[in-house]
């Protein structure tokens, strides 16, 4: 049995053109690319057990001081 899960991103983000050129960089689809990051993000969240990110008061803050969207 297959799973997808699919994500999707909006304008202002920045991590599509990321994974993109680091993937073509390896030779790699984007898809292969995302899925080892995933893999090797979660083997190190379970290894260390540690928050993942610095909070912030909104998501939006959140997101713009943990790199994930453009102020």
């Amino acid at each position: 049995m297959t799973t997808t899960i699919e994500i999707t991103f909006g304008a202002r983000e920045t991590l599509p053109a990321l994974l993109r050129n680091q993937a073509r960089l390896r030779g790699l689809t984007d898809a292969e690319f995302a899925k080892r990051l995933i893999v090797e993000g979660v083997e190190r969240l379970e290894a260390d057990n540690e928050p993942p990110s610095e909070p912030e008061k909104t998501i939006e803050d959140f997101f713009v001081r943990n790199g994930a969207l453009y102020r």
